[in-house]
Formats: C-alpha cells, sequence, structure tokens
C-alpha cells in the first residue's frame, strides 16, 4: 500500500484534480439498483470490506480516498496508529488517499473496515476507471460499475445481508 496527497495522486487520475476524475466516474459509471443503506454491524461492514477487496484488487490497482472524517464518533488515533505501523507520519489531511495492489487485499480490507467502522465518506475505485464505490456519514453508500461480475455479486451479497435500499 502506498499512501498518497491528493496531489499526489494527480498522476493516477491522469492528471486530473481526483474529485474531478471521481465527478466524472460516477456520472459514467451505471448505478448498480439504487443507493443502499450503509451497514451497522461490523461483522457485515468486515464481509463487504472483503467482499470489495476480492472483487476490487482483481485486475487493477484500487485507490481508496477518505474525503470526509470528524462528523461521527470515531476512534482516530486507532486510524493514525495503523497508517504509522505503515510508517506514514502525515496526518490523514495531508495524505488521504491509499493505492492498493493485489498483493494489498489485507491492507485494503483493514482501511476499508475503518471507514465502514467511522461512518465516513470516501471513494473507492479502480484504476481501470470500470467502479467506484462510495460511502457516507450520512448512512448511504453507493456502487457503480461496468464490470457483469462485480455487478452480480455486489448485488448478491447486499441482499444476503440484508442491506435495504434507501432509493432506486
Amino acid at each position: 500500500m502506498r499512501i498518497l496527497s491528493k496531489e499526489d495522486a494527480r498522476e493516477l487520475s491522469s492528471g486530473k484534480p481526483l474529485d474531478v476524475f471521481i465527478a466524472q466516474l460516477s456520472s459514467q459509471l451505471p448505478l448498480v439498483e439504487g443507493t443502499y443503506s450503509a451497514p451497522v454491524n461490523s461483522g457485515v461492514q468486515i464481509a463487504l470490506s472483503k467482499l470489495f477487496a476480492y472483487l476490487l484488487l482483481r485486475d487493477s490497482p484500487v485507490c481508496l480516498y477518505v474525503t470526509c472524517w470528524g462528523v461521527a464518533m470515531e476512534h482516530l488515533d486507532m486510524f493514525n496508529g495503523y497508517r504509522r505501523s505503515l510508517g506514514e507520519k502525515r496526518p490523514l489531511i495531508d495524505a488521504p488517499v491509499h493505492l492498493f495492489e493485489r498483493t494489498d487485499e489485507d491492507a485494503f480490507i483493514s482501511v476499508l473496515c475503518m471507514v465502514f467502522f467511522f461512518s465516513w465518506d470516501a471513494s473507492v475505485f479502480d484504476l481501470a476507471g470500470r467502479s467506484l464505490l462510495q460511502t457516507s456519514h450520512d448512512g448511504w453508500l453507493e456502487v457503480r460499475t461496468t464490470d457483469p461480475v462485480l455487478l452480480k455479486d455486489v448485488v448478491g451479497e447486499l441482499e444476503k445481508y440484508r442491506i435495504s435500499l434507501l432509493a432506486r
């Protein structure tokens, strides 16, 4: 896993500002079913983190960009301690982008779990531009993709864990 500033991450998004790149992905990729209620059960959050790791890290590096934190109850020291254990000393505000390769599956699961646990806003996308997962502190998540396998598996798993649609 590499941890990057937003400016350093521009090279990953064809030189575009990361927020512009994500907005373009959001407008180009079809929404899977609709907006879902974010899972609140930690077991489900872990299971979904493992599912997204398995599905998203298959063919392309993946970025997890934390866009908002500190809104709900959280223990930021746990997140900072995890990053420090990897040698990262910069605060989240200075380096909010996490880049994962296939071999970083455990790290991806850990960071995505904390995003779910803390109800943070985040965008997770593969560098091939096929998929985008967005989470919100407002209690929702959306998945957008052109990958038929991801679409089928995500819908099935969200139904399995009884994660309800908020809107279609």
